[in-house]
């Protein structure tokens, strides 16, 4: 537990065999420019000695606000993330994996962001996100080879109640959040192998509002070539079980609109989920038209047919 003052922000992170990764998640929370955070990381059933060799590299820069948490084997992300959040004290909180890292400038603007909140209408705010950057990046040998990046969600003007219940817009490296806020939308769900913090993303959006700083300060990571193992995303190297998880979680919450007899949040994510896919066919025969049209006879047709 941290000793003294209780800190503005906990950072969690969750990781389990690869001190590579932390490594470099350390160095992203070691360089930030607001510095009143404790760290807790939480080692999901990883060798304990090797993290413990790592963690006495940055003893003298960590200043004591570092904590770590071992499980003797793996329970899980959503464990993980449990069990540091209630390890920790602190007014906000965030989830930092292993493999993302941050801009220098993310704690202090989100914190700044949010501290004093915004004036809002009826629904207070008690969260905030910023745009991310997609890292592509390979493991070559004991390194980390960045090989292209591209905007995540910078097509976020706000963050939408109805966009988020189509699918997840904000990576968990993302999100800094009110700890009060737990006491109303509960903690993650353990029993996700995947998607927790989607479904924890749904359950906070339903009850606040949630900012959004339009700056790519959070860096989310991708290794597209490693399909399995610890290397991998849970996106990439966990696909089938992330289509599968997607459908089991909307249907659970169609299922508890049906029990209680009212429209809910699982009517809201089954119809966005139907209109982000007749968007993406529609956006598909729209561009293919366009090129179309580019062809000098099939543009003759168009302009006899609908005119200048």
């Amino acid at each position: 537990m941290h000793s003294g003052p209780c800190p503005r922000v906990a950072i969690i992170t969750r990781t389990k065999d690869r001190p590579m990764f932390l490594k470099r998640a350390i160095n992203s929370i070691l360089h930030q420019t607001f510095e009143d955070w404790q760290h807790v990381i939480v080692n999901d059933g990883g060798p304990p000695l090797e993290i413990e060799a790592l963690l006495l590299e940055f003893k003298e820069a960590y200043r004591g606000r570092v904590q770590l948490i071992h499980h003797p084997l793996s329970r899980g992300m959503e464990a993980a993330a449990n069990e540091g959040i209630k390890g920790s004290e602190s007014h906000y909180l965030v989830i930092h994996d292993d493999d993302d890292s941050w801009d220098p400038s993310f704690l202090d603007r989100c914190v700044n962001f949010l501290d004093p909140p915004p004036p809002m209408l009826s629904t207070p705010m008690m969260g905030v996100a910023t745009y991310s950057t997609k890292i592509i990046e390979k493991v070559v040998g004991d390194q980390l080879v960045q090989v292209g990046t591209e905007p995540y969600n910078t097509w976020m003007n706000a963050v939408s109640l109805y966009r988020l219940a189509s699918n997840n817009s904000i990576p968990p490296i993302s999100f800094l959040f009110e700890r009060s806020a737990l006491e109303a939308v509960g903690l993650y769900r353990e029993e996700l192998p995947v998607l927790g913090d989607w479904d924890f993303h749904l359950r906070f959006i339903a009850r606040y509002e949630i900012g959004l700083i339009k700056e790519e300060l959070a860096y989310y990571h991708h290794r597209l070539d490693i399909k399995e193992g610890v290397g991998g995303n849970t996106v990439i190297a966990q696909h089938d079980q992330h289509l599968r998880y997607d459908q089991l979680i909307r249907n659970d919450l169609l299922r508890r609109d049906l029990k209680e007899g009212e429209m809910g949040l699982g009517l809201l994510v089954n119809v966005a989920q139907s209109f982000e896919t007749l968007n993406r066919q529609l956006s598909f025969f729209s561009g293919a038209f366009q090129r179309l049209k580019g062809i000098p006879l099939i543009r003759w047709l168009y302009f006899k047919i609908m005119g200048p």
